[in-house]
């Protein structure tokens, strides 16, 4: 069985003609929600052993995990996004606020183990998410398989123990693009307002996603001759604007500076220094005395004109320095520093590539080298199976456009700015469901290949063990 070409004239059709009703009872729909049913305790599951037993405890020490919880205690007893005394505008409200809720309603002493269980149920509802964004871009049984390889993807499970930012922005970010698919199918009003607000909400999660409704009207350009372009864009701008605006007048009142969030130009200049690199905080505080322009928040230094005085020196070395960062993001798998202190802290790239005798063995032998096997074997293979299928499906390029564009544009993005693996890891979600078609393609004509040798090998055997009539 190979793929059928998919008939594009109206994109991202549903599956049944206008007017049809789905039957719940068909045995065809009955299956697959078994299947989903399945692969949601799957990946709850699999969430929940690594939180409850395998990573009980999980480290706090240094990163982002001690400063949120900080912030999502002072907002819970009432005093606002501050830190100390200062008011906080480089991260945004919304994972601060649900850890102040969890706090409010389970107590303190309980927040960072009811936080991770919340997110390892949010991990379980992405994998639902992912199967139905797959089902209307492309179709149903690779949305299955973009399910079931989200709700066994080690990253996916690891970070849901994290106290970070990821695990809610990228149930978030998906929740925004398949609400933009549906948008798209039903072209009415209000979903394209709601598209604008869940947008917002993700913006309030993390300030790069305040890109996406440029995205979205680039996307809506190739649909052009489908929709009402600039009526869709202009609702889901006002969606958006009734989530942001009340913070970015609370920035602006506090602050003097109208923005989303503060950060994007320190960023920016970072990246234009030394190897691309964030600084540590005394290293930050060191280079900046000189770029003070006035008091107030974060951006009150001048990041952007020294950046552009740095790039104006050498624009090429500049290029390669961000493309270097961006090759580096994308070739380390997020999650790998997360299962090494779970399962030990041993490089595998270090012990293969050593010289002394045995190192092979002793490489196999370390309890991190599956884990970091499985993480790294998914990872790779999601990326080159998503070029893959662009490449086969280019001339139905509608069908996954919208998925490339949203990767494109956020790699980009981070590529001008600082970029980690952990930045880029709420897109990994659409890499998946363009690495499900090909895992489909392979697993169909793999059985096509194989099953004429297996029932010819079982009429051999059924022929040599018949007895013989008399």
């Amino acid at each position: 069985m190979t793929w059928k070409r998919v008939d594009n004239s109206c994109l991202m059709k549903n599956e049944l003609p206008v007017g049809q009703k789905l039957n719940i009872r068909s045995h065809e729909t009955l299956r697959q929600r078994r299947t989903l049913l399945f692969t949601f305790c799957l990946a709850l599951m699999l969430r929940l052993i690594w939180i409850l037993i395998l990573d009980p405890e999980p480290r706090l020490v240094g990163g982002d995990g001690p400063f949120y919880l900080y912030v999502g205690d002072q907002v819970a007893r009432g005093l606002g996004l501050t830190y100390g005394n200062d008011p906080v505008a480089v991260v945004g409200p919304v994972y601060p606020a649900y850890l102040a809720f969890l706090q409010i309603v389970f107590g303190f002493e309980n927040v960072v183990i009811v936080a991770r269980l919340g997110q390892a149920l949010m991990g379980a509802f992405l994998s639902l998410l992912v199967f139905d964004l797959g089902r209307r871009c492309i179709r149903s049984e690779v949305g299955i398989a973009a399910a079931v390889l989200l709700a066994v993807d080690l990253r996916f499970i690891v970070e849901s123990g994290s106290v970070s930012t990821e695990s809610l922005l990228t149930i978030l970010l998906m929740l925004s693009i398949w609400l933009y698919v549906v948008a798209i199918e039903r072209d009415n009003t209000r979903m394209w307002i709601v598209v604008g607000v869940s947008t917002g909400i993700a913006t309030l999660t993390r300030g790069i996603v305040q890109i996406l409704p440029l995205i979205f009207l680039l996307h809506l350009f190739l649909l052009r001759k489908e929709l009402r372009i600039w009526r869709s864009w202009v609702c889901l701008v006002s969606g958006f604007a009734i989530v942001v605006t009340p913070w970015i007048l609370r920035n602006w009142m506090v602050f003097g500076s109208p923005t989303i969030v503060q950060g994007g130009a320190a960023h920016f200049w970072m990246g234009s220094q030394g190897d691309g690199r964030s600084f540590r905080k005394q290293e930050m505080l060191d280079k900046i005395y000189d770029l003070r322009i006035g008091n107030g928040g974060a951006d009150r230094y001048s990041y952007i004109n020294d950046a552009i005085n740095i790039i104006g020196l050498d624009p090429i070395g500049f290029l390669r320095l961000r493309t270097a960062r961006l090759s580096e993001a994308y070739l380390q798998p997020f999650g790998t520093v997360a299962v090494g202190e779970v399962f030990g802290n041993e490089s595998i790239k270090d012990m293969v590539s050593s010289n002394f005798e045995g190192s092979l063995m002793d490489t196999i032998r370390s309890p991190a080298f599956f884990p970091k096997l499985w993480i790294y074997i998914i990872h790779y293979g999601s990326i080159a199976s998503s070029a893959i299928y662009m490449v086969l499906q280019r001339r139905e390029y509608l069908q996954w456009s919208v998925l490339a564009i949203v990767i494109l544009c956020f790699s980009g993005a981070y590529t001008i700015l600082t970029i980690i693996p952990r930045y880029i890891f709420p897109i990994m979600p659409l890499f998946l469901i363009m690495a499900a078609y090909v895992v489909m393609d392979v697993g169909y004509r793999s059985r096509k290949l194989l099953w004429p040798m297996f029932n010819r090998y079982s009429s051999d055997v059924t022929s040599s063990t018949k007895v013989p009539r008399l």
